[in-house]
């Protein structure tokens, strides 16, 4: 009889199944050749696979093993639903900080998600007339501009998960008692 001899597929990368966190992966069989018996795999073509790297060893009935890795990545955004803050402006203007509520979800497809919250303001006197408490809470100061006109902050949420993809959505809230500003998404 022949000697057996196992030849293993190549190591195999896949995307993550749209809002799943790892993918079912089908992969072609080990190149068998001689006598070698039953031949057994540790996972089999059409297995749910997790994010990451998993090695799927062949083994025959007389020894002989092989093995390849099959690579799942995430290459999904976190989902960042809409910002709502607890106030759509700050009225009036009394030069006193305000606490504002910044409203939002985050989720990925498997990986935990990382959120951080930004502020900046259209006055350029370079003093920094805000507080972040925390990634849902804010204090801004309820105060116009030296010249009169409307002080606007700008609110960032970015989210990022653990293979690096990102989503940020900015909103902005104004001293004004007429304006009011709108939620954008960028990915």
């Amino acid at each position: 009889a022949q000697a057996c001899t196992l030849t293993c597929p190549a190591n195999i990368v896949v995307k993550a199944d749209s809002t799943k966190e790892g993918a079912t992966v089908n992969f072609p069989p080990a190149a068998i050749s001689g006598d070698c018996g039953a031949v057994t795999y540790s996972r089999v073509s059409g297995s749910f696979f997790r994010i990451g790297s998993h090695s799927v060893v062949i083994t025959s009935a007389t020894g002989q093993k092989c093995s390849f890795t099959i690579t799942v990545t995430d290459n999904e955004p976190p989902v960042l639903s809409l910002v709502t803050l607890s106030s759509k402006k700050l009225w009036p203007p009394s030069n006193k900080m305000k606490k504002v509520g910044v409203y939002y979800t985050a989720k990925d497809n498997a990986e935990e998600v990382n959120t951080t919250l930004s502020v900046s303001s259209n006055d350029d006197s370079g003093i920094r007339d805000w507080e972040v408490v925390n990634n849902h809470l804010l204090r801004l100061k309820a105060a116009r501009l030296p010249n009169g006109e409307a002080r606007v902050y700008t609110i960032t949420v970015k989210s990022s998960d653990m293979s690096g993809n990102t989503t940020t959505r900015i909103t902005s809230i104004v001293v004004s008692k007429t304006m009011v500003s709108q939620d954008v998404v960028v990915n």
